[in-house]
């Protein structure tokens, strides 16, 4: 399959070296010097001119942060598959739905705190699941392509719904990040005394904060309506303390 991957980061170079293990024809590209340089040392063709490397290709994945992403989808002409990597799908369903795109959301639930080609692991997919959802104007082809390129990355594929993953993801992870931040700020000045535990509830607050921002941009709504529960939650907890009521937490804790 010919592949062109719209960003060398962590998710776009990590696809990149797996499907290029995979035998695929493989092409990126990026913009950062030092990262075409990275990939092309591991037989990774890369090109300067965006319009010229999307032709005459069987899928294009975007893999990108989500305003830029929106920013593609809006002005380039697509002529194959396209597929995303994004955490967020209702926003660009909508721009893919208006422009008559043979599209796929996609979403790897997959990642480390690591930016740019420090993040890059040719693993990291493996056996995590890869949430689908075809827009209307993809057909069955597209769908099997990109279900073909997911079973590559070693990953499960599943269909979803769009409103229903954005809401999800808002409860298992995008608002969780707020949740680790919390946990870096009470324990800031004691890190030396840290033990796996806090190593492990802090590494989602160690994420990229551009694509933080970009979630709460694209997924706003449903971020801050898990807020408002996990704060409900923490206040249940709180005031049980204060007034002693250890029955009533634990009530709490096993709900």
């Amino acid at each position: 399959m010919n592949i062109l991957i719209i960003g060398g980061g962590a998710m776009g170079g990590s696809m990149a070296l797996r499907l290029f293990s995979c035998d695929h024809e493989v092409a990126v590209f990026e913009r950062e010097k030092q990262t075409n340089n990275m990939l092309r040392d591991r037989g990774i063709k890369t090109g300067r001119h965006l319009e010229d490397l999307l032709v005459k290709r069987d899928l294009v994945i975007l893999a990108v942060p989500m305003n830029v992403e929106e920013a593609l989808l809006e002005e380039l002409n697509f002529s194959s598959t396209v597929m995303d990597v994004a955490s967020v799908m209702t926003p660009f369903q909508k721009i893919a739905r208006r422009r008559m795109l043979r599209f796929v959301s996609g979403h790897p639930m997959a990642g480390n705190e690591f930016a740019g080609s420090a993040g890059w692991d040719v693993h990291i997919f493996e056996n995590r699941p890869f949430l689908l959802s075809p827009s209307p104007f993809a057909n069955q082809d597209d769908i099997d392509t990109v279900i073909e390129i997911t079973n590559c990355l070693g990953s499960r594929p599943k269909i979803v719904e769009p409103l229903s993953h954005d809401r999800m993801l808002s409860r298992i992870s995008q608002s969780i990040y707020y949740l680790s931040r919390a946990a870096i700020v009470l324990g800031r000045g004691f890190e030396e005394y840290t033990g796996p535990g806090f190593a492990s509830t802090t590494r989602l607050g160690k994420q990229n904060q551009e694509m933080v921002v970009d979630m709460a941009r694209y997924n706003g709504s449903n971020i801050v309506e898990s807020l408002k529960e996990a704060e409900s939650y923490l206040r249940e907890v709180r005031m049980a303390i204060e007034s002693g009521d250890l029955e009533e937490l634990n009530k709490i804790i096993q709900r």
